[in-house]
């Protein structure tokens, strides 16, 4: 089964080719989806003194990032497909208003009133409509291509990048395919890029933060029109080591704990809800994923005043205990309450200040001090009633242009079971082999541990975060309890716990003789906890969905950034070094 889960997680391998072209000159072209890109096998570089020295070309090509790729193009066919039946619908709703209103006199009735005549809407060519896509740091063009080549509802695309370099390479790899008109390149710095017109998609996929470029993609996509945002600087929205760094570049402090990463997204989404908010704009996700190494959002950028006014109702900050239980308090940063109008015949939102604090200094699960992240986006990661329809688009996504699909459905069916209504509303995730290091116990079997939940009536899910993940709208005192029934089946060593340590108070040891606890903690024993495993088992394991990525190659992540076309950038000569996922490292490094 091992063997088979790494096969179905392995990108399938691109089509790589030595070609010359009828200028003479050498290219390795690679191809993925219907798009191939070509890379010089010698290109010229400056050296220290200003010569142009011919060198070995370079393949920035990196074949992991091919699930990105991939799920975007279907991500935005299917947004593309939506958006478009939603212009056409009001565009004949418009119509038919229109005539609807029109009515001119006619003859006198019977009983003197003038008679009324409806006249039929006008007849119009339907000309196609508007769908154009900006890749705003298109590299060598190959998202973009693909996005001409693969996206039927596309009427122009613009490959986008600052470095001439790039631009050059984007415009050889528009020849070379086909010669489509509806891709052309542009070279200016990507804000700037974005201020010239609007888009109906914006993608931002740099390497790093994609920060710099939030502002102005807030303005430059249309209104209900989607941005597609990457982050790839994990080290900064999912660690604790540069939470200074985190709060400049997207407003808010990291977390440190196994849901970090879904924090992260979280932190990434605020940062793109307070950019539209400055000019009127509301923010609606429709697909937000940590992966790999990177975070991938798809946001709707909608116009809205009275949406924008649940911002702080739907921003929130957390109360972390990352040195003791690893349990959390999330604080709203308002309130918002549906409130019945004057006249009683309909509602309005009211918006008031939050109560604080929510929770003591202390955590009150094992008393450990609480440690302050976000603010961060409090919503659904996910839309519903989106993700259903991308899933039902995939049976007709050719498994030959898509390499990744078997890891899409997978991630895609995770995400559609974590944005059922209970569990959007519960933001986090933890994992039960951290609550059996706390207690220094077994751990319980995930099954079983999901079973014990929802025989309490609780919902339980993964997140697409994390393989050994339990999402639940069950509070941290039922899911302790739980681990205490767990404990009993499971006897620990209680002597090897000092009062200092947190399964110490969570265990309630130390405690008189004939202490029965507070009111809390007596109906908490008087819950019935059953190690369901068949309860708890995933329905659709037997599918083999494939959910979570195996590393498929040595050395496995993130590329080098690409280096401009400067030879004394160069970190060493040739044979002075190993290539390792695009770097030029020592062999002492590299042997380490």
């Amino acid at each position: 089964m091992g063997g088979k889960r790494d096969l179905l997680s392995k990108p399938v391998p691109q089509s790589s080719k030595d070609i010359t072209l009828d200028d003479g000159k050498a290219y390795t072209a690679v191809t993925e989806g219907l798009a191939t890109v070509l890379f010089p096998k010698i290109t010229v570089k400056k050296d220290k003194a200003g010569n142009d020295v011919e060198v070995k070309g370079e393949v920035f090509y990196n074949p992991i990032q091919q699930f990105n790729r991939d799920l975007s193009v279907l991500t935005i066919k299917t947004f593309g497909d939506m958006f478009l039946e939603e212009k056409k619908e009001k565009k004949e709703q418009k119509l038919a208003n229109k005539a609807k209103g029109k009515e001119t006199k006619g003859k006198e009735t019977k009983d003197g009133g003038p008679a009324k005549k409806t006249i039929t809407a006008p007849t119009y060519t339907p000309t196609p409509p508007k769908f154009t896509i900006l890749d705003a740091l298109s590299a060598t063009g190959l998202r973009a291509l693909r996005y001409a080549l693969e996206i039927p509802a596309a009427t122009a695309i613009t490959a986008n990048d600052l470095e001439p370099s790039a631009v050059a390479s984007i415009t050889a790899n528009i020849v070379h395919n086909s010669k489509n008109p509806a891709t052309h390149p542009d070279t200016l710095e990507p804000s700037a890029a974005m201020s010239k017109i609007s888009y109906e998609v914006i993608d931002l996929d740099p390497f790093g933060t994609a920060s710099p470029f939030i502002d102005a993609a807030v303005q430059a996509v249309s209104d209900g029109g989607l941005l597609a945002v990457t982050c790839t600087d994990a080290g900064v929205w999912a660690s604790a080591g540069y939470s200074e760094k985190c709060f400049s570049l997207y407003g808010g402090t990291p977390v440190k704990g196994e849901w970090c990463h879904e924090a992260g997204v979280r932190l990434i989404l605020n940062s793109i809800a307070m950019a539209a908010a400055r000019y009127g704009y509301w923010m609606e996700p429709l697909l937000s994923l940590s992966i790999d190494f990177y975070a991938r959002v798809f946001v709707r950028i909608r116009k809205g005043p009275e949406m924008v006014k649940r911002l702080a109702s739907n921003s929130m900050v957390v109360y972390n205990c990352d040195s003791g239980c690893g349990s959390w308090v999330v604080q709203k940063l308002g309130r918002s309450k549906e409130e019945k109008n004057k006249s009683g015949t309909g509602t309005f939102m009211k918006f008031g200040l939050a109560r604080a604090p929510t929770t003591d200094s202390n955590c009150a699960e094992c008393g450990f001090p609480m440690h302050l992240g976000g603010p961060m986006y409090a919503g659904p990661l996910h839309s519903t009633a989106f993700i259903k329809r991308l899933l039902v688009s995939l049976p007709s996504a050719p498994p030959s242009i898509y390499g990744t699909l078997p890891r899409i459905t997978g991630m895609l069916q995770t995400a559609l079971q974590e944005s059922t209504p209970a569990l959007a509303a519960s933001p986090f995730f933890f994992a039960t082999t951290r609550l059996a290091k706390t207690l220094h116990c077994i751990a319980p079997p995930l099954a079983a541990f999901r079973g014990a939940l929802k025989g309490l009536g609780y919902e339980v899910s993964r997140s697409h975060c994390k393989p050994t993940s339990i999402k639940t709208n069950a509070p941290w005192n039922v899911i302790w309890e739980v681990m205490r029934r767990w404990v009993e089946k499971k006897p620990v060593k209680i002597e090897a716990f000092g009062d200092k340590h947190a399964a110490y108070k969570i265990l309630r040891l130390g405690r008189v003789e004939g202490d029965e606890g507070t009111e809390e903690e007596k109906k908490l024993k008087e819950l019935e906890v059953v190690f369901d495993e068949k309860l708890g088992a995933d329905e659709d394991k037997a599918s083999g969905l494939v959910r979570y990525q195996v590393n498929p190659t040595a050395h496995w992540g993130p590329m080098a950034k690409a280096k401009k076309e400067d030879m004394s950038k160069r970190v060493m000569e040739d044979g002075e070094g190993e290539e390792v996922e695009g770097k030029r490292v020592r062999r002492s490094e590299a042997n380490a």
